[in-house]
């Protein structure tokens, strides 16, 4: 289905609405299993492609603050309740801004590893993070291969079973979108962190980690935004794409969350 010039993918008709945000190039489907176990729970679950990205319309004006603004005109579009929003990687990022820039539609926000350079500056990182950008110029392929090898190898394993939906898009056209936009989007955001603290007084936000990302900078990047927001750090098992390796174990998690108990 098209909306706002997005497309998307609802499961569930009745129940409260869960928009899930995928993180880079991840399409509807990469959630699918654990969209489909949040509906088996009674929340009608929204997910899509990113501006840009596959399905979706393209736009010049992209930043996190047009990604924002592109899920809220996607949630007046499908349900007239405020949304649990589930972000992970970018997707958190753009949770974030969406509970500051919009609160009216957003009742909870669970935000996974969301890369934030400001808030957890870290020099070996903003260096690969220039190389990869360096790269993307000449090679998008090779800049992906050593965007995914930036702070060592990861530590990913996955649950019996699981699998994201195969990917429709075209994957060098993706790559060349997102390394022209969205990467660079990430790359200068800087969160409003007195704002965001405002936010959280009306606005429940829980930062996750992936179990198998301790020590990496997704999760540090975590973690200090919890510790600046006055919270703990809330682990789902898996690392980065937790989202995906461990659909069921991830939506076990959520749905013992106080922000998922009190729908």
């Amino acid at each position: 289905m098209q909306a706002a010039g997005l497309y998307y993918e609802t499961r569930g008709n009745e129940g409260e609405p869960v928009l899930i945000i995928q993180g880079a190039l991840a399409e509807a489907g990469a959630t699918a299993q654990l969209a489909d176990t949040l509906s088996e729970a009674g929340h009608q679950v929204i997910s899509y492609d990113h501006r840009g990205l596959s399905r979706s319309s393209s736009s010049v004006d992209v930043s996190i603050e047009s990604h924002a603004t592109d899920a809220a005109e996607l949630l007046k579009a499908v349900t007239d309740r405020p949304a649990l929003v589930v972000g992970t990687s970018i997707g958190a990022v753009i949770g974030l801004q969406l509970a500051m820039q919009y609160p009216e539609l957003v009742r909870g926000l669970v935000a996974h590893e969301p890369p934030l350079p400001t808030v957890e500056p870290d020099p070996e990182q903003l260096r690969g993070l220039d190389e990869v950008a360096a790269l993307a110029r000449d090679d998008v392929f090779a800049a992906g291969r050593h965007f995914a090898t930036l702070g060592g190898p990861r530590d990913e394993d996955q649950e019996d079973g699981a699998s994201p939906e195969p990917s429709v898009g075209d994957i060098q056209a993706n790559l060349r979108r997102f390394f022209a936009h969205d990467f660079e989007a990430v790359r200068a955001y800087e969160p409003d962190l007195a704002r965001l603290i405002q936010s959280t007084g009306e606005i429940p936000i829980v930062l996750t980690g992936g179990s198998r990302s301790r020590g990496r900078w997704e999760y540090r990047c975590a973690q200090r935004l919890a510790e600046k927001l006055g919270q703990g750090l809330v682990e789902l098992p898996g690392g980065h794409v937790s989202l995906v390796s461990h659909p069921w174990a991830t939506a076990s998690v959520l749905l013992s969350l106080p922000v998922f108990k009190e729908s």
